[in-house]
């Protein structure tokens, strides 16, 4: 009897024969999670470059269309992630996995790929090298500790390789154990690296209202009353989008500074 490995390799094989790409990739991909799972890292790893692959060029798998098209030249994130994993894992230059690379776009290359290899090399390159640097920085915050201190340059680079709610979660971390009006200098300057670079409106209700807490409890830490007047203003707006697990201690908040403040 045939296992499910042998079945998603005839599938994958039909899919090919026929030129039905998106369904092709979509096959391959369940054969990378279903090694990956199986703890075969390596191989699946490769499986997933050659996935990266289809999804550079385009890859269609809509009723109208089985080709490539520039508009679905879009990496999905957990390919990207994986790609970088694997890269990580193997501890590979990047001299060595453009090898990798070269030799699994030679073997996938297809000649309805729209895009040349060198183009998708460098697309591949620079997201799976972004997301390289977030797992390094990811794995120090594990060994340092939650809420201790990645250095300035760290706290740059996580920025610019990790979406807004991540930077909130690592905002989260580093001020879960501080006292909202005595959090130390040094986190005050950390936090707001990272909340400078997030826009609170665009995020969804329940991390817009934890954007402006945490905005709030920086300025309650600093001094003066211009600090609490801003305080005031950031707890005001993170009521209006706080849910029931925050809006007590919101709501605290805003109380005692209007009576500070005389408001």
């Amino acid at each position: 009897m045939a296992g499910p490995l042998s079945n998603l390799s005839d599938e994958a094989k039909q899919y090919a024969e026929r030129e039905q790409w998106g369904r092709y990739r979509n096959v391959r991909y369940d054969t990378a999670e279903y090694i990956r799972q199986e703890g075969q890292w390596k191989r699946a790893g490769f499986l997933y470059v050659e996935i990266l692959i289809f999804d550079l060029q385009g890859v269609m798998s809509a009723p109208e269309g089985e080709g490539f098209h520039e508009a679905y030249q879009t990496p999905t994130p957990s390919v990207v992630r994986e790609v970088a994993r694997f890269v990580l894992r193997a501890d590979m230059e990047w001299e060595e996995f453009r090898t990798v690379y070269d030799r699994i776009a030679d073997q996938a290359w297809q000649d309805a790929f729209p895009r040349s290899k060198s183009e998708v090399w460098n697309d591949l390159r620079t997201l799976v090298a972004k997301q390289h640097d977030a797992l390094q920085l990811e794995k120090k915050v594990e060994v340092l500790g939650r809420d201790r201190l990645l250095s300035e340059a760290e706290c740059q680079r996580y920025v610019e390789c990790k979406d807004p709610y991540d930077v909130l979660r690592r905002v989260e971390q580093i001020l879960e154990n501080e006292d909202p009006e005595q959090i130390p200098e040094e986190k005050i300057n950390r936090a707001r690296a990272y909340l400078t670079a997030v826009e609170p409106d665009e995020l969804g209700r329940r991390w817009k209202a934890k954007a402006y807490r945490r905005a709030g409890e920086v300025m309650l830490s600093s001094d003066g009353r211009e600090g609490n007047e801003k305080a005031l203003e950031y707890f005001e707006r993170a009521l209006e989008a706080a849910d029931r697990d925050e809006v007590v201690a919101v709501k605290r908040q805003v109380k005692r500074l209007r009576q500070e403040l005389g408001r």
